[in-house]
């Protein structure tokens, strides 16, 4: 098992090339085999007997009275060559395919409102219109009787399936699916669609490579010790007795910390077994480093651990309010890390403002990791804004004189008091006698104040400096500054708790930061880093342990050639920050230490180890212990206890192995790869013995639940329910089991992400210059909202009323100060439901994630938006655009958006399919590219296609909450059910969804009511 660079426990023996032709041509031939098994056919019912001879009486109607209807009358506009407004007939026949009835229906109005053939064009007779209309009813009417054929199922695990799926098996974190090619998109905008999960031998070359991989990270030498490294940096003014003689540097911008206020040991680690410490290298010889922005060529040898591990706060520069850190004797204490995008365009390329990174050279290559930060929120004071006036004389106040020396002052009643600095006269230009409340021109002096142990540092600005809790008691002085000013008298003046400042002084204290690791790299120009873990709220302002824990190889890597003679190659970097939210104040953030443990390891073998080679009654006999290890994990892959004839299968690979000389370990690993590569653990299988509809057995029901509601594995629990044969009859209970699992987040952002079309989102780049609040990080927060917004819904079942016009928001103090609601909640940043008070905020039509993402990134896009809402929420999609359509001239840029849409509808073959886009997305002309309420009123007023008027956004929701209701929920319905199902519904199936869902309708089509719908219905348990 990898552990640490120079020293690693790899398996020595490789698996034999007999074997692995016997496990991949294992693998093949079950594919082959299921895949033949799925496409059977089977006798047809004499049901479906009735159905084919009148399915053969309309094949000769079609032949005598309807081609030939068609080809005189149609066939001349509506052809694959001019396709004229999108649709073409020439391809219809009496097959009755679903892909055709939409064309049949539409072809049936047209025929039925004399809206076609056109005036000027030849008609056909009342007789030849009326046998027309009723081939095409009859013709519908067959094709909603026809049953759907069931024949079972097969459906590979999409990418994050298979993620998940390895993790939950085999207990390991390492994601080792990024060598995967991504999932193709279906029509229907989802990636578990079985028709687009296509299997091809360099996919399951994939997963043999993938399936090693895992297996060898799992497996351990129970006999061996594992090599854990573990370190710590702790910080504090002049921690280091013995600090490095060196010039520490670390490139241009490294901003190291002195290393006299920073300390690296390796204490010994405790654990309850033997295992081996890593230690650190210290001794390096490089011909290539830097100094400052210069590369300096030479051998230089070094030796010392502060070469191999640094304290460094390179980021962006400045500090809005304050400065971005200061080391204190206690410690590190970080502002905020204010974030920006990274861009040499933008803010800074090196990253966020109070940046803090522990640099360093050496980190295991894989495995868990953990990381224990010691922190506390800081008992800070409130900077004042520039131009806060200082408090008038008092005879309450509390004055110090002299502040070049520390001095003692009595605070005889505790409670809030602003503290105001006055320099000495002279020393800053002065106004009718005062000293001005600005430092004079040229120098903007620094002044640390010190009030009893506390510190509080910033550029000094004003007499008014700070508001601040003291208790009652002798209170210690001092203040160190630097420029031309310099402070000789503090006056501290106690506040009212009804005054202005007391109260943003209170609300200010009882914020608490949030606590942030990430893990990754450092650059030439900044460092790439991902979030270990969510953020942590430190709310107590004494010393606690915050433990982050990850998977290393989850995070950016600096790959690097072996023995590279480069200084700054091959840096790692593990950042903590205080993370940014709103930009509101907030206590800063007090970092004591950081440690570090990988990997990491609660007992050996480890969990991962122990959960494959399980505690068995035959371990004196290998081949039947063997039989027992591989029956278990087998049972547990596949979601069902295996047969007798997998067994035997799978013993064999253990037995050819063994015999070959192969050790225990490595012959049980070889009939596990063949589980992971098999068809029983990649594909999720319904396996039908006719072609009439078949309940689900209860295993396969257990994975169908779970893999649509987690989009993964089912659990202990689930298992045990089917094993058991009550999981069908408790079904309703364990849906609402499975929605209030925290991994019912999957779903939610799975489902949300690709029904609501977020990729668009993801691959934005909005104008800067335009929307500057559209940060990179900005816009991560605001990806999560409909997905947090979207399983809301769900799990407090609310009506569906809510996905269009709801009073309120989902989300955290980075998506609320978006919209600028940033007052509002206290979540950090965690998504909470906010009510908004705003006209344009609710469901998702005001949401900024879909709205930027139906826009190029500097102008709004009504044909994108109005395409979304026809597809996406009230399912009634436009056809395809006609090949070849001709692109706008240019003069029509400076024409408005009204006149643009309406020269691009006149021209020919595009009138009919925007007359079914255009109307809806006209009103969303409301919201910039941003997804903001434009400044300036714009004209949104639209004619909707059942002609109802609409005056904006607004009226557009009244009008689907209220008047269209029904249709949102057959939309929300279908696509639900097809990303349940994983296929495509056919014709009939979304006329059942029709007839049958409104009855949902009289409790408000309340959302966690119609997931149940869904699992309740024969479209999910009929195979």
């Amino acid at each position: 098992m990898t552990t640490i660079p120079r020293k690693r426990n790899v398996r020595s023996q490789a698996i034999s090339a007999a074997t692995y032709c016997y496990r991949l041509t294992l693998v093949r031939r079950g594919i082959v085999l299921l895949l033949l098994s799925v496409t059977m056919l089977v006798q047809a019912t004499s049901s479906a007997a009735q159905l084919v001879g009148e399915e053969k009486s309309l094949g000769q109607a079609f032949d005598v009275q309807v081609k030939p209807f068609l080809k005189k009358y149609c066939e001349r506009c509506h052809n694959l060559e001019k396709r004229t407004s999108g649709i073409r007939v020439d391809h219809l026949n009496s097959a009755l395919e679903d892909g055709h009835l939409k064309t049949w229906a539409g072809v049936r109005m047209q025929i039925e409102t004399e809206a076609m053939p056109p005036e000027e064009e030849r008609q056909p007779s009342t007789l030849e219109r009326q046998q027309m209309t009723e081939w095409i009813t009859r013709t519908l009417s067959v094709a909603r009787a026809r049953p759907a054929p069931k024949n079972g199922g097969a459906r590979r695990l999409t990418v994050a399936q298979y993620r998940n799926t390895l993790r939950e098996l085999l207990l390991l974190e390492d994601d080792l699916t990024d060598v995967l090619p991504p999932d193709a998109v279906s029509r229907d905008g989802f990636v578990n669609n079985q028709e687009t999960l296509a299997l091809s031998p360099l996919l399951v070359e994939a997963y043999l490579a993938i399936a090693e991989k895992a297996l060898d990270r799992c497996i351990v030498d129970p006999k061996s010790r594992p090599v854990i490294q573990y370190f710590r940096v702790d910080l504090g003014t002049a921690i280091n007795p013995a600090p490095c003689p060196d010039r520490l540097i670390l490139g241009a911008n490294s901003l190291l910390l002195d290393n006299r206020d920073f300390v690296v040991t390796e204490p010994k680690l405790s654990k309850p077994f033997d295992f081996e410490p890593f230690v650190m290298q210290t001794k390096y010889r490089f011909i290539e480093g830097y100094a400052g922005n210069d590369t300096v060529r030479g051998w230089r040898e070094y030796d010392s651990i502060y070469h191999a591990v640094f304290a460094c706060m390179r980021g962006s520069v400045g500090y809005p309010k304050g400065f971005a850190y200061n080391v204190v004797p206690q410690g590190l204490l970080l502002r905020p890390s204010i974030t920006n995008d990274e861009t040499f365009e933008g803010d800074s390329t090196y990253g966020p403002k109070a940046n803090f990174k522990i640099s360093l050279r050496e980190l295991p290559d894989d495995g868990r990791f953990r990381v224990t930060v010691t922190a506390a929120k800081y008992d800070d004071g409130l900077l004042l804004d520039r131009g806060a006036p200082p408090q008038p004389v008092r005879a309450d106040a509390v004055v110090g004189q002299d502040l070049k020396k520390p001095q003692t002052v009595t605070i005889k009643e505790a409670g809030i008091y602003q503290v105001d600095v006055y320099p000495e006269r002279g020393t800053v230009v002065e106004s009718e006698g005062r000293p001005a409340t600005s430092p004079p021109r040229g120098t903007v002096p620094n002044i640390t104040l010190m009030l009893g142990e506390r510190q509080f540092a910033a550029r000094w600005q004003q007499p008014a400096f700070l508001a601040v809790r003291l208790p009652v008691g002798e209170l210690a002085v001092q203040s160190q500054q630097t420029g031309l000013a310099r402070f000789d008298r503090i006056v501290l003046t106690p506040l009212a708790a009804d005054t202005e400042l007391a109260k943003r002084f209170t609300a200010f204290e009882q914020r608490s930061p949030r606590l942030g690791v990430h893990m990754g790299l450092r650059r030439d120009c900044g460092s790439t880093l991902n979030q270990v873990g969510a953020a942590q709220t430190v709310g107590d302002s004494t010393l606690a342990r915050f433990v982050f824990e990850g998977a290393i190889r989850n995070f950016p890597s600096p790959d690097v050639e072996k023995d590279n003679v480069n200084y700054l190659a091959g840096i790692r970097e593990i950042g903590v920050r205080s993370e940014s939210t709103d930009g509101r104040d907030i206590p800063r953030l007090l970092i004591r230490s950081v440690e570090f443990e990988g990997p990491f390891y609660d007992a050996w073998p480890p969990a991962s180890h122990r959960n494959i080679f399980i505690d068995a009654e035959h371990k004196d006999d290998p081949h039947a212990h063997a039989r027992q290890i591989i029956r278990e994990f087998a049972a547990r892959a596949f979601r069902r206890p295996i047969t007798t004839q997998e067994e035997s299968s799978l013993a064999a690979v253990f037995d050819t192995a063994f015999k070959s000389g192969a050790s225990f370990q490595d012959s049980v690993k070889d009939a596990l790869q063949v589980v992971l590569t098999s068809p029983q653990f990649l594909f999720l299988i319904e396996n039908s013995s006719t072609s009439e509809a078949e309940p689900l057995d209860e295993y396969e029901l257990a994975s169908k639940l779970s893999y649509f509601l987690w989009n993964g594995p089912p659990d202990r629990e689930t298992l045990k329910r089917a094993a058991a044969g009550t999981l069908r009859t408790g079904l309703d209970a364990e849906v609402a089991r499975l929605i209030e699992d925290p991994r019912f987040a999957r779903f939610a952002s799975e489902f949300t992400g690709q029904w609501l079309a977020l990729d668009k989102f993801q691959v934005l780049e909005p104008d800067r210059g335009r929307f500057p609040k559209l940060t990179r990080d900005t816009r991560g927060q605001l990806r999560q909202e409909p997905a947090q917004f979207v399983q809301h819904l769900i799990r407090n079942n609310l009506p569906l009323r809510n996905l269009i016009a709801s009073d309120f928001i989902v989300a955290n103090e980075v998506v609320a100060s978006y919209y600028d609601l940033g007052d509002r909640t206290e979540s950090g940043l965690g998504f909470v439901a906010i009510p908004h008070g705003r006209p344009e905020l609710g469901g998702v039509f005001g949401q900024a994630a879909i709205l930027a993402g139906l826009s190029d990134g500097r102008e709004s896009n009504p044909v994108k938006r109005g395409a979304w809402l026809a597809r996406r929420i009230i399912a009634e999609p436009p056809d395809d655009p006609p090949p070849n359509v001709p692109a706008l001239k240019e003069e029509t840029k400076k024409l408005s958006l009204r006149e643009r849409l309406e020269r691009h509808r006149n021209q020919r073959g595009c009138a009919q399919c925007h007359a079914k886009i255009d109307p809806w997305g006209v009103p969303f002309e409301e919201f910039d590219a941003g997804g903001r309420l434009k400044r300036d009123p714009v004209d949104a007023r639209s004619t909707l296609p059942d002609r109802t008027e609409v005056a904006g956004v607004n009226d557009l929701r009244r009008y689907l909450a209220e008047d269209r209701i029904d249709q949102v929920a057959f939309s929300v319905l279908k696509h639900l059910v097809t990303y349940a199902t994983g296929r495509t519904l056919s014709h009939n199936e979304l006329e059942l969804l029709k007839r049958e869902g409104v009855k949902l309708k009289s409790n408000g089509y309340r959302m966690q009511d119609m997931v149940r719908y869904v699992v309740n219905s024969p479209m999910f348990l009929e195979k």
